[in-house]
């Protein structure tokens, strides 16, 4: 393979592209995991019942129960939507960096091809002289 000076560069752009995509992935995981509790917390919330008779005590400790649930349903869903902030952040370093990659992999073919272009007509060059001894022999 021919060796330019754009290959750490482009290897060190496809490091970075590969650390995005993982960050995603985990972002992801973790939206996954904060949505399961949630939907958790929900059913719980859901699953409450009053009693049909007792005490004030009772009553207040079931609303009081409520609350907590209501409250820790609204850190999960601000949980959530950070974590959706966090992707968003992160899908948009991610095309910038794909970007970045996508130009330097450009540039790195395009000198490529004046190697190869160089290569070639130096071959073209030895080629016709020894076409040229072998016509003179």
């Amino acid at each position: 393979m021919v060796k330019t000076k754009f290959d750490s560069i482009v290897k060190l752009k496809k490091m970075e592209v590969d650390k995005i995509q993982r960050e995603i992935i985990k972002q992801n995981s973790l939206i996954a995991k904060a949505e399961k509790e949630l939907e958790s917390l929900k059913e719980e919330l859901n699953s409450i019942q009053y009693p049909k008779s007792g005490n004030f005590s009772l009553i207040t400790q079931i609303k009081t129960l409520q609350n907590a649930l209501l409250q820790q349903i609204k850190l999960k869903n601000d949980e959530i939507q950070f974590l959706r902030n966090q992707k968003n952040l992160l899908s948009g370093q991610l095309k910038e960096k794909e970007l970045e990659y996508e130009k330097m992999k450009y540039l790195q073919g395009e000198e490529i091809k004046k190697i190869v272009k160089k290569i070639k007509k130096e071959e073209e060059k030895s080629m016709d002289e020894i076409a040229l001894m072998l016509f003179k022999g």
